[in-house]
């Protein structure tokens, strides 16, 4: 069985020791997290990170609807963990009638695997937009090519 150590809590003192840790849990860096909340340039992220400014409200509320297992409270004031814990419940019943309750926590946040399919997925979007690109220049290439065809099969040079 897989088991993951969890990264313990960090001291943060303000929004900004918030942020650098959640890029180091997520794995990313200034300009991808700036890509995963759609920021058009990621020069608003970097005036926040180099302390310049605080984010905006909107920015605070894009990073949690993005990452939705972002423990808003930790984000916001720095109490409880970065990420939400989910708790599960498990009543089940021995052969002997009696029943047995288990509550397991598991803290959310992003595993190897989670990583790795974000970063697939990314290259796989990078990709499809360079073929569309490529599409688009090839259909620009048959329309010129057509029109040269035509010009040159119009009426002939050496007529009787």
């Amino acid at each position: 069985m897989h088991q993951t150590t969890p990264t313990p809590t960090p001291k943060v003192n303000d929004i900004h020791e918030c942020l650098e840790h959640i890029m180091q849990q997520k794995g990313l860096t200034a300009y991808a997290l700036s890509k995963e909340l759609g920021f058009d340039k990621p020069a608003k992220l970097y005036t926040i990170l180099r302390r310049k400014t605080k984010p905006s409200y909107e920015t605070l509320v894009s990073i949690l609807t993005r990452f939705e297992d972002l423990n808003g409270d930790w984000l916001l004031r720095g109490k409880g963990e970065p990420f939400k814990t989910t708790q599960t419940h498990i009543v089940s019943q021995n052969p002997d009638g009696s029943k047995v309750s288990i509550t397991t926590s598991e803290q959310s946040g992003p595993s190897t695997e989670a990583l790795v399919l974000r970063e697939r997925a990314h290259m796989l979007e990078k990709q499809l937009g360079d073929r569309e690109d490529t599409i688009q220049l090839l259909k620009q290439q048959i329309m010129i090519l057509r029109e040269v065809i035509h010009r040159e099969s119009g009426p002939s040079r050496f007529s009787l």
